[in-house]
C-alpha cells in the first residue's frame, strides 16, 4: 500500500529580501513605489528627502494628511505579504478623493529592499495612537528561517512623534542606503521621475511629490519643468476616444516666427472614426474576432481597455529650427532626458513608458525606412491618459515595468500607434514646408556628398568587419545591382522619366546603413533598412526594363486588371463594373508596355478598394456598397483617349499635385508611391495622369469618390 504525506510549501525568510531587491528595478523605482503608497492613502502630496550629508544617510517618503495605518491595519495588513486589502472585494474606491488603489500586489512595502537595510515607520490614523515599526532587515531575516518565524515589534506610542494632534500620515525613512554615491545626473533623474509622477498636462492635480536633497539643490533646481519646453513644441496634437469608440483630436501646428513665410495651421475633428495602422498577425488576433478584419476602431477593441485621451508635443531637433525658437541649448538638453510617450491612469503615471530610450510603440522601428518624414521617440513629449475602473485589463508586472503584454495591452498599443499614425499624417505637409523654408534661409540643400559606389563599397567592408556579409550581403547586392541598371537606363536611353527622389532615398538609405553598421546598430533594424530599400527599388525597376511597347485594345488592359483584382473585390464586397463589356463605352487601341500599365492601375484599383471599404465601415449610410467603375474615354480628352478608374469613396484629401508626389499618402501604413509609379509610367510613352472627378468627366455622379483617368497620347 502507498505511503501518501500531505505537505504545504514554506517560504524561506530570505525571500523578503530577493522580492523586494530583485522585482524593483533601480533605487527610483523604489522611491516611485513608495510615493504612490501615499497616493493609495488618500494624501495630498508626498516629501521625498534624500539627505545624503547627515551622518547617517537616509531617504524619507513623508505624506502629513494621508489615513495613514492603526496598530491593528499593520498587524492584519501590512505584515502580510500578497495581501487581498487593495484587490478583488477590497478594491475600491478611497473616501476623501474616490481614488481606486494603484497598489495592488502587496509587494510594494519590500521595495525598501533596493534602499537601504534598516527601515523606521511611524503612521497614524484618525482617532487612534501613532504606531512605529523599526526593522533591521538582515538581522530578521538572519534571525529566522522561514517567513513566518521573523519577528518585528510594533509599538503604539504614548507621545506621537510626527503625528501630532489630529494629524494623520505615514512617514517612512530608510537608512544603511545601499547607494551612497549619487551623481548629479542620479538626482536630476529622481527629481524628474517624481515630477513626472503626476500628468504635467492636468490643469489640476489633488497630489503633488516635492523631492529635497539637503546641501545639493543646485544639482536640481534648474530642473525644467514639462511646461516650460512644451510652448516650443512645433506641433499639437490632442486627442481623445470615448467609450463608443469615436474619436476626436486637435492639431495645430506653430512655426518659429522666423519662417515668415510659413503660416500657423489647426485641424480637428469631432466623434470621428479612427482608421487603425494594418495590424501585424498578432494585434490581428487580439481583436475580437467579428472585429478583425475592419479598417476601423470599434466598441469591442476598448474592452478591457476604456476610453483614452492624450496629448503630444512634437519638436524639431534639427539646430537651424531650435535657433529660431531662440532656445537651442536648454530645449535640446531637455529633449534628450525627457522624450517619450508616457502612460497615465488616473492621472498616475505607469512606469516605465516614457523613459529615456524606452520605445514601447516602436516609433524609431518604423523611422527606420522614412527618417525625413516620420516620428522619433526623441522628438515628442506625450501622454497617453486612461482610466483605472476601465482598463483593468492593463496589468501591471509585479516588477512595475510596464504591462503584461497580454491581448489587451497589445490591442492598447495598436490603437495608440495608430493615433499617432493619424498625428503624422496630419503633419507631413506642414513638416516639408518647414524643410523647405529652412533650405532657402541656408540658401542650400543638404544632400549625400559622397558617390553611391563608395558608400556601397564602405558598406560592404563594413559588413565583413561585422560578420553580417552572409545575411545581409545577397540583399545588398540586389540593391546594388537594381540601383546601377536604372542609373545607366534614365541617363541614357529613358525620356520623360523623373526617379531623382528614389534615387535619393536609396542614396540616403545607403549612408544610413553605412552609420548603422559602424555603431553596432541591431541586425533586425539593419535588415529592415535594407529590405525597404530592396522593397523600392523592385517597385521600380520593371520601369526601367526593356519592356517592349505593342499594340493592344484597353479592353484587354481593363479585363486583365478586373480579374486581377477579382478575388479582392469579393473579399471586400466591392461592385465593380466596366462599361467596355456592355458595349456602354468604346474600346481604343494603346501602344506602350502592357505590364507596366496593368501594374499602374493595379497601383489605382487598390486604393480604391481601400477607401471604398473605410467608407462602408464608417456606416453613414446604410444602403451604401462600395463600388469601383473602370470606363474608356475616347473623346473628352484633347491629347488622346482615357481610361478612367472610378470610385465612390470619399475622395482625395490631397490636392492633384501633392498626390502624384512620392511618399505623400493620407493612408495610415501606406508607402505613398502608388501613384507616383502610375504617373511615371504613363509620362515615359508620352502620356500622362489626371486626379479629378466623375462630374468633371460628365460621369455617373453615383460614383462620387476619386477618379484617376490615365490619358493616353494620340500618336501612340
Amino acid at each position: 500500500m502507498s505511503n501518501i504525506t500531505t505537505t504545504s510549501f514554506r517560504a524561506n525568510a530570505h525571500l523578503l529580501k530577493l522580492l523586494g531587491d530583485q522585482l524593483i528595478g533601480d533605487d527610483r523605482l523604489a522611491v516611485f513605489e513608495l510615493v504612490k503608497n501615499a497616493y493609495d492613502a488618500d494624501a495630498t502630496s508626498v516629501e521625498v528627502e534624500l539627505n545624503l550629508n547627515n551622518e547617517q544617510p537616509y531617504i524619507a517618503i513623508w505624506d502629513h494628511d494621508g489615513h495613514g495605518m492603526n496598530k491593528n491595519t499593520i498587524l492584519t495588513k501590512w505584515m502580510e505579504i500578497g495581501t487581498e486589502s487593495k484587490r478583488n472585494s477590497n478594491w475600491i474606491r478611497s473616501s476623501k478623493f474616490g481614488r481606486l488603489p494603484l497598489g495592488e500586489k502587496g509587494v510594494g512595502r519590500l521595495a525598501v529592499h533596493k534602499l537601504g537595510s534598516i527601515m523606521q515607520l511611524n503612521t497614524r490614523s484618525k482617532g487612534f495612537p501613532e504606531v512605529q515599526i523599526t526593522i533591521d532587515w538582515p538581522k530578521v531575516i538572519g534571525q529566522a528561517t522561514y517567513i513566518e518565524d521573523t519577528k518585528v515589534q510594533v509599538e503604539e506610542l504614548a507621545t506621537p512623534l510626527y503625528f501630532p494632534d489630529e494629524m494623520t500620515g505615514t512617514r517612512i525613512v530608510v537608512s544603511n542606503l545601499n547607494k551612497l554615491e549619487w551623481t548629479r545626473g542620479d538626482i536630476r533623474r529622481l527629481k524628474r521621475l517624481l515630477t513626472s509622477l503626476t500628468s504635467p498636462f492636468k490643469t489640476t492635480s489633488d497630489f503633488e511629490v516635492f523631492l529635497t536633497v539637503p546641501g545639493r539643490e543646485v544639482d536640481y533646481d534648474d530642473v525644467l519643468d514639462a511646461e516650460d519646453v512644451i510652448n516650443n513644441a512645433l506641433w499639437k496634437y490632442e486627442f481623445e476616444i470615448n467609450t463608443n469608440g469615436e474619436f476626436s483630436y486637435h492639431y495645430t501646428f506653430n512655426p518659429p516666427s522666423l519662417y515668415s513665410s510659413l503660416k500657423s495651421e489647426t485641424k480637428a475633428g469631432n466623434n470621428e472614426a479612427l482608421e487603425l495602422f494594418p495590424p501585424s498577425k498578432e494585434e490581428r488576433l487580439s481583436r475580437f474576432f467579428e472585429n478583425r478584419n475592419d479598417l476601423l476602431l470599434t466598441p469591442n477593441d476598448l474592452t478591457n481597455i476604456g476610453p483614452i485621451k492624450g496629448c503630444f508635443y512634437v519638436f524639431s531637433r534639427e539646430k537651424e529650427i531650435l535657433n529660431a525658437l531662440g532656445a537651442y541649448q536648454s530645449i535640446r538638453q531637455y529633449l534628450d532626458d525627457n522624450t517619450g510617450i508616457r502612460v497615465y491612469r488616473d492621472g498616475i503615471r505607469v512606469f516605465n513608458y516614457g523613459e529615456r530610450n524606452d520605445d514601447w510603440l516602436g516609433l524609431n522601428a518604423m523611422r527606420v525606412n522614412n527618417p525625413g518624414k516620420r516620428i522619433a521617440v526623441n522628438l515628442v513629449i506625450g501622454n497617453v491618459e486612461l482610466n483605472l475602473e476601465n482598463s483593468r485589463g492593463l496589468e501591471e508586472k509585479t516588477n512595475r515595468e510596464g504591462f503584461d503584454e497580454n491581448e489587451d495591452f497589445i490591442r492598447f498599443r495598436l490603437i495608440t500607434f495608430s493615433i499617432m499614425e493619424h498625428f503624422h499624417l496630419l503633419h507631413l505637409k506642414a513638416r516639408q514646408q518647414l524643410q523647405d523654408a529652412k533650405q532657402g534661409a541656408n540658401k542650400k540643400e543638404k544632400l549625400p556628398t559622397q558617390r553611391f559606389e563608395e558608400n556601397i563599397q564602405k558598406l560592404k567592408d563594413g559588413l565583413v568587419k561585422h560578420k553580417l556579409d552572409k545575411e545581409l550581403g545577397g540583399q545588398l547586392s540586389k540593391i546594388e545591382s537594381d540601383y546601377k541598371q536604372m542609373r545607366q537606363v534614365t541617363l541614357s536611353a529613358v525620356t520623360g522619366v523623373n526617379l531623382s527622389v528614389i534615387f535619393h532615398e536609396v542614396e540616403r538609405g545607403i549612408i544610413q546603413l553605412n552609420s548603422d553598421i559602424q555603431k553596432n546598430v541591431d541586425y533586425n533594424t539593419l535588415r529592415e533598412r535594407s529590405g525597404h530599400l530592396a522593397k523600392l527599388l523592385e517597385g521600380f525597376a520593371p520601369l526601367l526594363k526593356n519592356n517592349a511597347s505593342k499594340k493592344f485594345p484597353a479592353r484587354a488592359l481593363i479585363e486583365g486588371a478586373l480579374d486581377f483584382s477579382q478575388h479582392r473585390f469579393s473579399h471586400h464586397g466591392v461592385i465593380a463594373s466596366c462599361p467596355l463589356k456592355t458595349d456602354e463605352a468604346v474600346d481604343f487601341e494603346i501602344k506602350g508596355p502592357s505590364n507596366l500599365l496593368l501594374a499602374a492601375i493595379n497601383n489605382i484599383i487598390d486604393n480604391a478598394i481601400h477607401w471604398t471599404g473605410l467608407k462602408a465601415e464608417k456606416g453613414n449610410d446604410a444602403d451604401y456598397k462600395p463600388g469601383i467603375q473602370i470606363t474608356t474615354l475616347t473623346d473628352f480628352f484633347k491629347e488622346g483617349p482615357a481610361i478612367v478608374v472610378l470610385d465612390n469613396g470619399p475622395g482625395f484629401d490631397l490636392t492633384p499635385d501633392e498626390a502624384i508626389q512620392p511618399f505623400n499618402t493620407t493612408r495610415p501604413g501606406g508607402m505613398g508611391v502608388g501613384l507616383y509609379y502610375a504617373d511615371q509610367v504613363m509620362e515615359s510613352i508620352g502620356g500622362k495622369i489626371i486626379i479629378t472627378t466623375a462630374e468633371d468627366l460628365d460621369l455617373s455622379e453615383v460614383y462620387s469618390g476619386a477618379a484617376v483617368a490615365l490619358v493616353f497620347n494620340k500618336v501612340n
